[in-house]
């Protein structure tokens, strides 16, 4: 990959593994320094040694999605390490102890729907917040929301999900007009089936043919399907690029392939 991320820092929440992981990676591999957050350290380590690998610079800060104090933390290590901050990629998010929220409107209870909007909306909300100070600050920077296509094409079990991705693509856009005039970016990511550690604790034979049969491309999404074009809108190539919301999903239209988790399931490790 070129070095169109060269003497760039960037901070990738979530990053210990699956979509987090591999954006990490990629970005790594463009040329970028950087800040990995997630609660599991020891697969974050991972992540950072073949960062360094690469010969790039990489930093672990243990962050709960669900701890304002911890998001401030990152923002605030990475200044202090690279000078800067160009890039965050919001990819933390999920139904982390919030089994419920993947049921249905009548049988959602409040609790559930505060903890899924917590760690989907206002966990990024405030992040950005965050890191917007920053980059408004240097006249520069790049933020790109990782949503779901859950929020575009209505699914009725996960509702509360989609809806708290749905609340952010907004955001997107809105915060894409605010900050614009300050040269700093904000664009989305909408990752369709991907194969993950988390997806393959539910990827039966039967939701593999079921993707097989409506993904136009015929086949499952990976980490590094959705890497190159977050390296894209990280990058100067896309400078004109603000308040996009680009479906990475192989063609696919409609309710997602795949069914609701059977366990509390997140993107935040």
């Amino acid at each position: 990959m070129d070095q169109v991320l060269a003497g760039k820092s960037a901070i990738v929440t979530g990053a210990s593994r699956g979509i987090g992981r591999g954006i990490a990676l990629g970005m790594a591999e463009a040329g970028a320094d950087l800040v990995l957050s997630a609660r599991t350290m020891p697969d974050l380590e991972a992540v950072a040694e073949q960062i360094r690998a690469m010969g790039r610079r990489a930093v672990c800060v243990h962050m709960d999605a669900y701890k304002y104090e911890d998001l401030a933390a990152v923002v605030e290590r990475t200044v202090a390490e690279f000078g800067k901050l160009d890039v965050l990629v919001n990819n933390a998010g999920g139904s982390r102890n919030v089994d419920k929220g993947w049921l249905g409107f009548l049988d959602t209870p409040p609790e559930s729907l505060e903890g899924v909007f917590k760690l989907n909306l206002f966990s990024p909300v405030v992040m950005s917040q965050y890191a917007a100070r920053v980059m408004v600050r240097q006249r520069s920077g790049a933020i790109i929301n990782i949503t779901s296509p859950m929020a575009v094409y209505t699914s009725s079990k996960v509702q509360t999900y989609s809806a708290a991705k749905a609340a952010l693509n907004e955001m997107t856009k809105l915060w894409a007009v605010e900050l614009g005039r300050y040269n700093v970016r904000v664009n989305a990511i909408l990752p369709g089936p991907i194969e993950t550690a988390t997806t393959d604790k539910f990827m039966t034979p039967a939701v593999m043919k079921n993707i097989q049969e409506t993904v136009p491309l015929g086949r499952i999404g990976y980490p590094d399907d959705v890497a190159p074009l977050a390296v894209f809108l990280a990058s100067d190539g896309a400078r004109f690029i603000n308040g996009a919301t680009v479906l990475v999903t192989g063609g696919r239209r409609g309710e997602a392939a795949m069914p609701p988790p059977p366990e509390s399931l997140s993107q935040a490790d």
